[in-house]
């Protein structure tokens, strides 16, 4: 299975789409900074990922917007002595 890869800008949101031999297009977003990856079918063309992705926005901004609210775990100290 060979991948494509290459990304596009919708609505101020960078979109990295992967082209895979898959049968349905799948949008994830990750964190910790709400990078948002979309899997694409090989046939489907840009203009319909395109679609898919600006049709799922709400949602994708509802997930970032959890990811900004989420509390980090604090930077660990480490003191000599302490085990």
């Amino acid at each position: 299975m060979s991948i494509d890869q290459h990304s596009f800008e919708v609505l101020g949101t960078r979109i990295d789409v992967v082209r895979k031999d898959i049968k349905n297009l799948h949008v994830g977003v990750y964190p910790p900074d709400g990078r948002v990856r979309v899997a694409a079918p090989r046939h489907l063309d840009d203009s319909a990922v395109r679609l898919a992705v600006v049709t799922r926005m709400g949602w994708i901004r509802r997930q970032r917007a959890n990811f900004e609210r989420q509390e980090r775990q604090s930077q660990r100290e480490y003191v000599t002595g302490e085990s």
